[in-house]
């Protein structure tokens, strides 16, 4: 009995056809993707902001991230040859959104960097985080908890304490700031999540 006779069969053959033509379908669009200079699944595009500072002998750097519809900033760690090698926070994730920052200082020693950011659309408010190195285990350097987070007036008061932090002030005592306890942010709609919290 030939497979075509079969109810069954006819249901397979159709089955299989479908399933070659999908396969052909995937080959193809991804070739045109390919040709064209894409790719069927799109990346976020990572560029670097500014000047890169140099913590603990990591090189740390303001990065603009672009997927979609949007851009946000976050720090990237680059690797010797200056290509961002880890990132955050993420661009996939939802919190924190960094709308707009500042360039990241060091302090004279070169143990310690700053960075300002923005974040929240219709009430925005600025914060300013002192941070180390990648630590022994490249864990990033805003991933780590204990870091000191610092809620400011707005950009200028941010400007001049990373100004004081680069002059080796303390942030703390750079004026502007309101000390948070726990290195956390708060979301647009207002609830809080930890900075150092979130995928690999």
């Amino acid at each position: 009995m030939s497979p075509s006779a079969n109810p069954m069969g006819q249901v397979y053959l159709g089955f299989r056809s479908l399933l070659v033509k999908f396969a052909v379908f995937v080959v193809m669009a991804a070739l045109l993707a390919w040709a064209i200079g894409g790719t069927l699944w799109p990346r976020t595009a990572v560029g670097i902001v500014g000047a890169p500072i140099v913590i603990d002998g990591s090189r740390i750097a303001l990065i603009s991230q672009i997927s979609g519809e949007y851009s946000v900033f976050g720090l990237g760690v680059l690797d010797p040859d200056g290509s961002v090698v880890d990132r955050w926070p993420k661009i996939e994730l939802v919190l924190p959104i960094w709308r707009d920052a500042l360039t990241p200082v060091s302090n004279s020693e070169g143990t310690a960097g700053a960075v300002a950011y923005r974040i929240g659309a219709t009430t925005p408010k600025w914060f300013v985080r002192e941070f180390r190195g990648v630590d022994a285990e490249g864990l990033h350097p805003l991933r780590r908890a204990g870091d000191h987070l610092h809620e400011v007036a707005d950009r200028l008061a941010a400007a001049r304490i990373l100004e004081g932090f680069a002059s080796g002030l303390p942030v703390a005592s750079s004026g502007g700031g309101q000390d948070q306890s726990d290195a956390s942010d708060t979301s647009e709609a207002g609830s809080s999540a930890a900075a150092s919290s979130g995928p690999n």
